[in-house]
C-alpha cells in the first residue's frame, strides 16, 4: 500500500470515527448495562467547584479527542499489518508495523494515564483523597 493509499484510507477512517461519533451523540441513547460511576457522579460529595468541573470536562474531552485519532491510526495500521500478511510481505515489515500498533496501544494507555494525573491534579488534597477512596470502595463493590 502507498502512501497515497494510506493516507485515503487514514482520512476515510477518521471520517467515520467522527461520523459515528456524531450520528451516536445525535441519538436516542440504547439501555446499556449499569455504566461506571464517574467523578461527576460524586461531584456534591467531593465538593468540586464550577471551574473543577470544568476543568475535569476539558481534560476527558481533550482525550477523547485524542482516543479517536490514536484508534484511527490503530485501525489503518491493523489494515496495513492485514495487507502485508495477506500479499506474503516481507516479515521484517511485517514486524515494524506490528511494533507500531503496540506504540501506538502504549500511546493510548498512556494518554489515559496522563489525564487522570491532570484531573488528580484539579483536585484539592482532600478531595484527591476522598475520591481514591470513592474509587477503591467501588472496585471492591465489583469485585
Amino acid at each position: 500500500m502507498n502512501w497515497i493509499s494510506r493516507r485515503i484510507v487514514f482520512g476515510l477512517v477518521i471520517s467515520v470515527f467522527l461520523l459515528t461519533a456524531s450520528v451516536y451523540s445525535q441519538t436516542a441513547q440504547i439501555p446499556q448495562p449499569e455504566r461506571a460511576r464517574t467523578i461527576f457522579d460524586y461531584k456534591k460529595e467531593l465538593n468540586l467547584t464550577d471551574r473543577q468541573e470544568q476543568d475535569i470536562k476539558t481534560i476527558l474531552e481533550d482525550l477523547n479527542k485524542e482516543v479517536r485519532v490514536t484508534r484511527a491510526k490503530l485501525t489503518l495500521l491493523d489494515v496495513e499489518v492485514s495487507d502485508l500478511i495477506k500479499n506474503e510481505g516481507d516479515l521484517e515489515q511485517i514486524r515494524r508495523k506490528l511494533k507500531d500498533a503496540a506504540d501506538v496501544q502504549v500511546a493510548l494507555r498512556l494518554a489515559d494515564l496522563v489525564a487522570t494525573r491532570k484531573i488528580n491534579k484539579t483536585l484539592s488534597p482532600e478531595q484527591l483523597k476522598k475520591w481514591r477512596e470513592m474509587q477503591s470502595a467501588a472496585a471492591k463493590q465489583q469485585k
